[in-house]
């Protein structure tokens, strides 16, 4: 090849390289413009709580963070923002889980030993100066709320205050008071109020499901068909628009109507839409909501995911109720959101340590003009009505078999699981109008049962006891 040959080759490489930079360079810029560093000083190691206090124009941040030159182990401070400035406010020794203001005082909670450098159980306050001690909560605090302007607190304790106690405790006076009792296998995660009653979900565990419980003032008991599926499981919930949300790592194939983010209408559960998926239109894989924060009429949903009501949304999205958008932003590489609330109108969130490309060091704050870019369009939300649906199961409960009677053409499938979540019978169905169908269900144990059928334009479930 000529020297005539090589040059045009070499003019169009030119050209692709400077073409090659200013994409880059016009991608970099765009990333800058939506979302920058919050500034949180120290080495963060684990930080996943971010709360704000619009009226005392502050913003907390808490977690794992190394300070003060320490190389070896983190000591775990509250960082506090206000008046653009970062500065600490003490030490809690041990991880700390959540944050809350609650009548102008800044609470703490997680599995922290030592307040200031007093002992502590778990649960502290900041008196503007210093972090004291605020009970005995057994250094295993999960979440406060404050729900009707009283504090809430639930986690993995099992006294509180030296009181036999199940996860739950509501501060009374100058002390804890555990409500109720229930058999933990775990931790409580999460608490609300629905309906007048309280909403708790976690390791809960009932003779006829799992997962979440309500409170009626008296008794903790199963709500709905409980969270189906052993290893599914909520983390956090919230009340929008006089609903509950439950949210977390729920699976949609053991007959949970939604996946990973459903909702309660006070009679049963929903999906909304698609939900949230690890990949688009990937309903078995792994994906997860951390956090649940309304701000203007939206539901903002953070976690670990890469699609949310059919689109695209690299770990942030919204729901207004009927339609899902992707926020800007791709916290794939950063892990996900673990936390997020809003200081005014300007949402702050933890991550990982790289934000689109850019360093963040695990805080990062939204500077762009428009939260919503793609939406879905309104999607299938499946309301509840007075009219029972033309599915019908009896005798239920039932000593030997069942029946169940629906009105369907073309096919359907049954599945029925027990009440880990394991399936024990599965079929095809084909129907041509009214349908008869026997469940045999001799060689089944005596327990509680999800029965749910997949029809052309319909999902039904509901629950089947065998009593022998």
């Amino acid at each position: 090849m000529g020297h005539k040959d090589r040059y045009p080759v070499a003019m169009h490489n030119l050209r692709v390289c400077l073409l090659a930079q200013l994409f880059c360079l016009q991608y970099a810029v765009t990333f800058a413009q939506n979302w920058s560093a919050a500034g949180l000083p120290g080495v963060p190691i684990n930080i996943r709580q971010v709360v704000a206090d619009p009226e005392g124009e502050t913003i907390y941040y808490a977690g794992a963070i190394r300070l003060f030159g320490n190389d070896f182990a983190p000591t775990n401070p509250v960082m506090r923002y206000a008046g653009g400035q970062w500065d600490t406010l003490g030490v809690l020794r041990g991880q700390i889980h959540t944050m809350v203001v609650f009548r102008d005082t800044l609470f703490a909670g997680g599995s922290f030993t030592e307040a200031s450098g007093v002992p502590c159980e778990g649960i502290a306050y900041y008196d503007g100066s210093v972090w004291q001690p605020y009970g005995d909560l057994q250094q295993a605090v999960r979440r406060l709320r404050v729900i009707n302007n009283e504090l809430y607190a639930v986690g993995g304790f099992h006294t509180a205050d030296g009181i036999i106690a199940s996860g739950v405790a509501k501060r009374v006076g100058g002390s804890w008071v555990p409500l109720g009792l229930f058999d933990l296998g775990g931790s409580i995660l999460d608490i609300a109020q629905y309906d007048g009653k309280l909403t708790v979900i976690g390791n809960v565990d009932f003779e006829n499901g799992r997962g979440i419980a309500e409170w009626d003032g008296a008794e903790w008991s199963l709500l709905g068909p409980g969270i189906v599926n052993g290893l599914s499981g909520a983390l956090c919930l919230t009340n929008y628009q006089g609903q509950l949300y439950i949210a977390g790592q729920i699976a949609l194939a053991p007959g949970n109507p939604g996946q990973n983010i459903i909702r309660w209408d006070g009679q049963e559960f929903h999906g909304l839409g698609d939900g949230v998926q690890w990949q688009l239109g990937n309903t078995t894989g792994i994906a997860t909501v951390t956090t649940l924060v309304e701000h203007d009429g939206l539901l903002f949903v953070g976690g670990g995911y890469r699609a949310a009501g059919g689109i695209l949304a690299n770990g942030l999205s919204t729901w207004d109720g009927s339609e899902w958008c992707a926020v800007s932003g791709d916290f794939r590489a950063s892990g996900g959101i673990w936390g997020m609330d809003f200081y005014h109108d300007t949402l702050f969130v933890t991550c990982g340590t790289v934000l689109d490309g850019d360093t963040v060091n695990s805080a990062a704050k939204f500077i762009g003009d428009e939260y919503q870019e793609e939406c879905s369009g309104p999607v299938a939300v499946v309301e509840s009505s007075p009219v029972p649906p033309p599915v019908f199961l009896f005798p239920n409960p039932t000593e030997s078999n069942a029946v169940i009677s629906l009105e369907f053409i073309g096919k359907a499938y049954l599945h029925v699981y027990d009440v880990q979540g394991k399936a024990v019978h599965r079929r095809q169905l084909t129907g041509i109008g009214l349908t008869r169908i026997l469940l045999d269900t001799a060689d089944w144990p005596s327990g509680t049962y999800m029965v749910l059928i997949d029809m052309p334009l319909q999902r039904w479930s509901q629950r089947l006891v065998i009593q022998r």
